[in-house]
């Protein structure tokens, strides 16, 4: 449709172009026309005269009939038509002529002027027209106006002409402003289906990997799959209606996924009830005459952990819920509290370390150095976790009110920003000032006194404030270069007092092939036992040429990091293999033995955990009514009773089994060793 509008349009455009030109020629012809019958009908001259200047419409009127006459007598006497004619006649002529010229130049001028104000108004309308982006009506508009121009008034003026001209480039720009519209409108459309089908292809991978949790994932495509609008004529139904069949698969599903979800929190409230009633059972059994508080502690705390793992529970029961659990807990520390005095003492000192760091967070707010009272509130902090716990009701009192100062303190900080800042930029020239007495005591050739000197600016560099944070690493690294410059030298000093270092070097080296040797060893439990002696020996030499000071270190440190890489992979196996070694046992078959020691202690955690949860289970069947859902109940934790009771008679077989292989690969080792 476009290519035939833009080929409607260049057809107008050349047609609009050939009938000016035409119109142009055909006034050029008549005026070419008019001059020559003026030529043909002037009289022939005898003495020069002044051309006449003539309307283009002269040719076409009559000549009066007494010109005639005397044309025809001066043709038949021979004579030349001035005398033929008295002189006042050819006057009268004349004036005629040129009156009837200068109405025609008006009458000409007036049509000109005319054809410049129509051809004006078509262009202002156009100017108006092709600033809108109604594209329809705007090229139905310019057209109209096109066939107006081919259809108005005929003129050679040069105005006109540029205005005609300046419609026809406010149309072209137009119609390539709309060609360029089109085309961004298509390529907008062909990105928004690439984006649809981009976003179907990721609703279809959550429904083909089944993850009905993705709610918000979904929920997420949906809103971006609704914002997309403009799309290719024809695609817009086919891949709604695929997005809406995902969309209702994924509901559907979502749907069930809830109901089993509302089952289990079902079944999570149960268990979590009947845990709740095992706790108020253990605090029941605390007395005075309870025989041991830290073992009946530690069964109350296994209901508590196994408590926190269930899972969730239905809203409204939530909170309840939560409730009794802390009335539980309450009841249970406050009645030890009573009956057990060791309990009750730890507590009370518990008590009065956080009473403490409550009042000394208080006094933070009226130190003057805020500086300081804020390196001192992470120290709080510190001293609170290792204060101990405390029941849970008095843990939250005690918390709060600590809490409380200390956010005190941090608005008061936060109000002061800017003297804490002052005192930071304080704190920060003073340890500048160190840094400056360090530089000067570094390069001193008395390291007894140097010594003190360094000791002492590290013992007031610790006393100072906290600076700002940016500048903290970058001045202690000054510092402390200045230290470790001050004790190089003086360890360099020392050296005369010790063996040859050259001597040393060489003994170092000697050590370093032996540990390089120790890092290939078959037994790393072994190569660990022999590094330690090499170890010792090599700290025991004493020093080396300072040029070679770090480079033997480090090859020291890599040999070691070697051998202790190598021990340290076995990871748990470490005892085991430290162990079998000492017995004597070749490292083959340690290893064929500490991997079945592996499995057997997997299996016997195993049987630990499945004879726990039976417990459990016998346990839970004694709380439920005799009714259907009780029995219901019963019947499936019967099942999983049946169930873990083969399993262990599995596992216990297969303990039997490892423990017999053990045996007979510890007989075979030791006999190999001898031979």
């Amino acid at each position: 449709m476009e290519n035939l509008e833009q080929q409607n349009a260049n057809s107008e455009k050349e047609t609009e172009k050939d009938e000016l030109e035409n119109s142009a020629e055909e006034a050029t012809s008549e005026e070419e026309t008019s001059v020559d019958n003026e030529e043909q009908a002037a009289p022939p001259k005898e003495e020069e005269a002044e051309p006449v200047e003539k309307p283009e419409n002269t040719a076409e009127e009559e000549t009066p009939a007494e010109d005639s006459e005397t044309v025809d007598e001066a043709e038949e006497t021979g004579e030349p038509e001035s005398e033929a004619a008295p002189d006042s006649e050819a006057d009268e002529v004349t004036e005629e002529d040129e009156a009837e010229a200068e109405v025609a130049e008006e009458e000409s001028e007036e049509t000109a002027e005319d054809a410049e104000s129509f051809y004006a108004e078509i262009v202002e309308r156009a100017k108006e027209l092709v600033v809108q982006t109604d594209w329809a009506f705007v090229t139905t508009e310019l057209a109209n106006l096109a066939q107006n121009v081919t259809e108005g008034p005929k003129s050679t003026s040069e105005k006109a002409s540029q205005l005609i001209d300046e419609f026809q480039e406010l149309r072209d720009n137009f119609e390539q402003k709309k060609k360029e519209h089109y085309e961004e409108l298509n390529r907008k459309k062909e990105e928004n289906l690439a984006k649809k089908k981009e976003l179907l292809k990721s609703l279809s991978d959550i429904i083909n990997e089944e993850n009905w949790t993705a709610t918000k994932e979904v929920g997420k495509i949906k809103g971006q799959w609704e914002n997309i609008k403009l799309l290719p004529q024809g695609e817009a139904e086919a891949l709604d209606k695929r997005f809406k069949e995902l969309m209702d698969e994924f509901e559907d599903h979502k749907v069930d996924r809830l109901v089993k979800k509302l089952q289990k929190e079902e079944e999570n409230l149960e268990l979590k009830l009947l845990l709740l009633d095992k706790m108020d059972a253990l605090t029941q059994k605390l007395n005075e005459n309870t025989p041991d508080f830290e073992e009946l502690e530690d069964q109350f705390n296994k209901l508590i952990s196994q408590w926190r793992k269930v899972g969730r529970v239905p809203s409204e029961k939530n909170q309840p819920l939560w409730d009794r659990f802390n009335a539980v807990q309450d009841t249970f520390n406050e009645v030890r509290f009573k009956v057990d005095k060791e309990y009750r003492e730890q507590i009370e000192r518990a008590l009065s370390k956080k009473k403490k760091l409550v009042k000394e967070a208080e006094a933070l707010v009226d130190q003057e150095n805020i500086a300081k009272a804020a390196r001192k509130v992470n120290k709080l902090h510190k001293a609170w976790k290792n204060a101990g716990n405390l029941p849970q009701k008095d843990e939250n009192e005690m918390w709060d009110l600590f809490k409380a100062a200390t956010d005190k303190f941090n608005e008061m900080k936060s109000d002061n920003i800017d003297k804490l800042r002052e005192q930071e930029e304080a704190n920060l020239e003073k340890k500048y000032e160190l840094i400056k007495e360090a530089e000067e005591a570094k390069d001193t050739d008395d390291f007894d006194a140097g010594h003190q000197k360094m000791q002492s600016l590290m013992s007031r560099w610790k006393k100072i404030g906290p600076v700002p944070r940016k500048q903290s690493s970058k001045i202690w690294k000054k510092f402390k270069g200045a230290m470790d410059v001050f004790y190089d030298r003086r360890r360099e000093a020392f050296k005369g007092e010790r063996k040859d270092q050259k001597e040393n070097l060489e003994k170092k080296q000697e050590i370093l092939e032996k540990l390089k040797e120790l890092g290939k060893h078959d037994d790393p439990a072994l190569a660990v036992q022999e590094a330690k002696k090499l170890q010792q020996d090599f700290k025991d030499i004493g020093y080396v040429p300072i040029k070679m000071k770090n480079k033997i270190w480090k090859q020291y440190r890599e040999a070691c990091d070697v051998i202790y890489d190598r021990y340290r992979a076995l990871g748990s196996d470490l005892g085991m293999e430290k162990k079998l070694a000492n017995q004597g046992i070749d490292p083959d078959t340690r290893k064929d033995i500490i991997k079945l020691q592996k499995e057997r202690d997997k299996l016997k955690k195993d049987v630990s955990k499945l004879e726990s949860e039976m417990i459990q289970y016998q346990e839970a069947k004694t709380y439920f009514k005799p009714t259907n859902r009780g029995n219901a109940l019963k019947d499936e934790l019967q099942e999983k009773i049946d169930k873990a009771e083969n399993s262990i008679a599995e596992k216990e077989e297969r303990l039997k089994e490892i423990n017999k292989e053990i045996d007979q690969l510890k007989r075979t080792g030791d006999s190999d060793e001898e031979e």
